[in-house]
């Protein structure tokens, strides 16, 4: 019983460990048409479409030079952010 609680707590912290960075993991990422190995950090091109089940964070600022997604323009006009939805 006291080997099985030893080995049950040592999973634990295992897996607090990977969950807070101190022990590296490496995930599968999924692409259609098999697994790939894929290692992301910064920014990322793609000339195609992405289909996103869940939520994406946008820095607005970037893509309207306003950190607002309703502002003024010169004319004194709202401006609203152009979103594209299927």
């Amino acid at each position: 019983m006291k080997t099985i609680l030893i080995v049950i707590g040592i999973g634990i912290w295992a897996i607090v460990l990977q969950n807070a960075g101190v022990i590296p993991t490496k995930q599968n990422v999924y692409v259609k048409g098999g697994y790939i190995d894929a290692d992301v950090s910064g920014s990322v091109d793609i000339d195609n479409t992405v289909d996103v089940n869940g939520y994406i964070d946008v820095n607005i600022q970037a893509i309207n030079g306003k950190s607002n997604a309703f502002y003024k323009d010169r004319d004194g006009d709202y401006v609203l952010l152009p979103v594209l939805s299927r």
